[in-house]
């Protein structure tokens, strides 16, 4: 569990300073009360989708032996994939901005992502693991993401350095009403050991990548509710 120490209180309710301090309250209030990993797992394992989504009838070529491992065979990399998700989420945009810059937090919404772990001596560097069970079998993957330059409370963006070859963006919108649309964009190459799954590889991880995002939404409503009642107290 995570323990904070009591904060001393500020004077004024004004500035980033103070967000920060109430936000990193809220997010112990949220993790508190936050599904198991367990649970957690069985949803990621089983995604709920509001639609049924098509197979996508793209080929994957141009395989490449990068010589890692992975669920105990040698992996190849077999042609890229693209995949989106969106949601429209009710916290306002310093919040939802300020939870997606600690990369450690994000296992608490994708829970498939086992842990997000900083690489000592190397700013900007994070080593990634990611644990899931799909079409029956157990499937481990791991590789080291690069930050790019963000573009701040609108953008963020990394490439894999190491193992498992990914790219992709966070990009942050905010409506006039003051919630905030959270779009993901994930770039990646299928390694060898999912290639026999074929072109229903692709819906999964847009199914997956959607259920992830519907839950930051539920989690972030939590920070918010948690910031409100903070300020009450």
């Amino acid at each position: 569990p995570l323990i904070l120490l009591p904060l001393r209180p500020h004077k004024k309710s004004r500035g980033w300073g103070v967000i920060r301090s109430r936000m990193s309250r809220a997010f112990a209030v949220a993790r508190v009360h936050a599904p198991s990993r367990g649970s957690a797992d069985r949803r990621a394992r089983h995604p709920p989708s509001s639609r049924p989504l098509p197979l996508s009838s793209r080929r994957l070529s141009g395989a490449k032996d990068l010589g890692g491992v992975s669920n105990g065979a040698r992996t190849s990399m077999a042609g890229w994939v693209d995949n989106t998700a969106e949601v429209t989420v009710t916290a306002p945009l310093p919040v939802v901005w300020e939870l997606w810059q600690d990369k450690t937090r994000i296992p608490n919404w994708m829970p498939w992502i086992h842990s997000v772990e900083p690489v000592p001596g190397v700013p900007g560097d994070t080593k990634w693991l990611l644990k899931t069970n799909q079409f029956g079998q157990d499937f481990e993957f791991s590789w080291v993401a690069r930050d790019l330059p963000p573009v701040k409370k609108e953008k963020i963006h990394w490439f894999s350095t190491d193992g498992l070859n990914n790219k992709g963006a966070v990009t942050f919108d905010q409506r006039p009403d003051g919630r905030t649309v959270v779009r993901m964009n994930i770039s990646y190459e299928v390694p060898d050991v999912l290639v026999p799954f074929g072109a229903a590889t692709s819906p999964l991880v847009a199914s997956i990548l959607q259920a992830d995002l519907e839950r930051f939404g539920a989690f972030s409503s939590k920070v918010v509710a948690a910031m409100g009642a903070g300020r009450r107290r």
